[in-house]
């Protein structure tokens, strides 16, 4: 894999090829993609505000383990999709302001009967080194008349959508700040179990969370892992623009000294819609506590802050979003960073035979105190079958 050429470039290259790809395939007629737009002949806005970033009714398919979808429909199309992209990031520690090709994955989504639903994401290829397992999980949605989704693997966990269906290049600082030896990991995918209730109104999630490593790790739910009980509890109906709700964690983190540090953390979060000329919204609190945050150190409340605004662009085609984050470790280290991220939907297409997309993503990052990072990543996805 380390022999996959490498190529530097200006970022102004990656600009333009941008711009000339846009105008070119932006007057052309596009639909949705991958399996399920293909499925339903549906446009990527019923569950999208763009591609990935979900509106109400996408968390709620989401939420719902993909059951709310018609089992006889989705199971007409081949659930298999292949990914591949071109990444761009000048604070890459093994590649910097270079292009690194060949990231390459596998998905597939979809129901097994009427009752299962699964999820499957596999990097054969990940920033020029092996791949590892990004999501693999089955589901089970007949439970408490049809509103429970009991699911197993490594899931993703409790906590608002944008966590893992999001269309910024960085994650959340809020999530995942750092206390000490303990790296919060809030909104990343683990080896676990969760079990969704959605009826009206109402979602709630609870879930217990072991390591994020590959499948051989799937099973270690031992002292050496970080090890979490995480829940949800919101208002999120998918008919509404706007979702709001509490998440939080208590978990077991093994710390240097060979003891544990026992944490609890709590948030609350709004998201809206954006609608018409209104921009939408996410904007996100969270306390934690420590109790031996470090070999040594005391006990520590930690806080953060998150507040993203992002507008649709070119008639859905595009999204601009603008983000700004505080987090406050409780010793002594305060960090504020932001983040400006474009998107631009180069193609996408679907027929009854199969679903493909070309996306662009540039993301400029700052933090305090240093200069600015660019990021870019163009992704084609395409369904089997064309």
């Amino acid at each position: 894999m380390n022999a996959l050429r490498r190529y530097p470039v200006p970022a102004v290259v990656l600009v333009t090829f941008a711009v000339a790809s846009f105008v070119v395939e932006g007057m052309k007629p596009t639909q949705a993609m991958p399996p399920f737009a293909q499925a339903y002949g549906m446009n990527c806005e019923v569950c999208h505000a763009v591609v990935p970033a979900l509106n109400a009714y996408g968390r709620y398919v989401q939420r719902t383990g993909y059951a709310s979808l018609d089992a006889a429909t989705i199971h007409h199309v081949n659930p298999f999709w292949l990914g591949e992209q071109l990444t761009y990031n000048t604070g890459d520690a093994n590649f910097p302001n270079r292009i690194v090709p060949g990231n390459v994955s596998l998905h597939a989504a979809g129901l097994l009967g009427n009752d299962f639903t699964f999820h499957l994401h596999e990097w054969f290829v990940n920033d020029g080194e092996p791949g590892f397992t990004d999501t693999l999980w089955i589901g089970y949605n007949n439970l408490l008349h049809r509103d429970g989704h009991l699911v197993v693997g490594k899931i993703e966990p409790p906590g608002p959508s944008p966590f893992s269906q999001w269309f910024d290049l960085s994650g959340f600082a809020t999530p995942e700040i750092v206390v000490g030896e303990h790296s919060y990991g809030l909104d990343g995918n683990r080896w676990g179990t969760k079990l969704t209730y959605v009826h009206d109104w109402l979602v709630a999630d609870v879930a217990y969370l072991g390591p994020n490593g590959d499948l051989n790790t799937a099973t270690a739910f031992n002292g050496t892992t970080d090890r979490t009980f995480q829940w949800r509890a919101a208002y999120a109906r998918p008919d509404r623009p706007i979702e709001g709700g509490l998440y939080g964690a208590t978990g077991s983190f093994p710390i240097s000294d060979g003891t544990f540090d026992h944490y609890t953390a709590v948030a609350a979060y709004v998201e809206i819609d954006p609608q018409g000329y209104r921009p939408g919204l996410l904007t996100m609190y969270q306390v934690g506590y420590d109790p031996d945050p470090a070999a040594g150190a005391p006990p520590t409340h930690s806080k953060a802050f998150t507040a993203e605004v992002w507008e649709s662009l070119f008639d859905n085609r595009g999204m601009l979003g603008l983000r700004d984050e505080v987090t406050d470790d409780g010793m002594g280290t305060v960090t504020h960073s932001g983040n400006v991220d474009l998107e631009l939907v180069i193609m996408r297409h679907v027929t009854e035979r199969g679903a493909r997309g070309l996306f662009l993503n540039g993301e400029s990052a700052l933090s305090g105190g240093s200069t600015p990072g660019w990021k870019a990543q163009l992704g084609y996805y395409t369904t089997f079958g064309q």
